[in-house]
């Protein structure tokens, strides 16, 4: 069964920065992105991009919008990313699993970033929505990527 989660790009406009975070611990440990998680059971995808945001970051996003969406074949997840530029809170990290920090947005450290996110995140950060799968090969290296059919709605983003 597939897993779901989320992934929420949190832009300040005002001072032209986004909040990223670095893993302390698991399968990403030392890698930078931006905060997310896994769908609880019985959550839309909104309540997980929400719950888990406040969670990781302690501050409250206002009407995230979707802004793509990529698979990850052979571990099985589905993640589906969010910006939001309205949000509310003190900034403060999870202690333990993650570090926060507010990053410049024309120096994004995609060299910290795993492969994956190093291809899409661009694109995403262009303004453009992005939907695609990566498949890993047996030493968990990205060995390719499948853009995935756009539907209508998605299209317009």
């Amino acid at each position: 069964m597939r897993k779901k989660a989320s992934l929420s790009i949190i832009e300040d406009t005002k001072n032209h920065k986004f909040l990223m975070i670095k893993h302390l611990r698991g399968i990403n440990k030392g890698y930078v992105n931006f905060c997310g998680g896994k769908m609880e059971e019985g959550e839309t995808m909104d309540d997980c991009v929400r719950r888990e945001t406040l969670e990781e970051t302690g501050l409250v996003i206002e009407d995230p919008k979707r802004v793509g969406y990529v698979e990850f074949a052979p571990m099985g997840y589905d993640v589906t990313i969010y910006k939001s530029t309205k949000f509310h809170g003190t900034p403060r990290a999870r202690e333990g699993e993650v570090e926060i920090f507010w990053q410049d947005i024309d120096t994004i450290p995609l060299e910290k970033m795993r492969k994956a996110d190093q291809d899409y995140m661009p694109e995403i950060l262009a303004g453009k929505y992005v939907k695609k799968q990566y498949v890993y090969d047996e030493k968990g290296n990205v060995e390719k990527i499948i853009p995935l059919v756009l539907e209508e709605w998605e299209k317009k983003l």
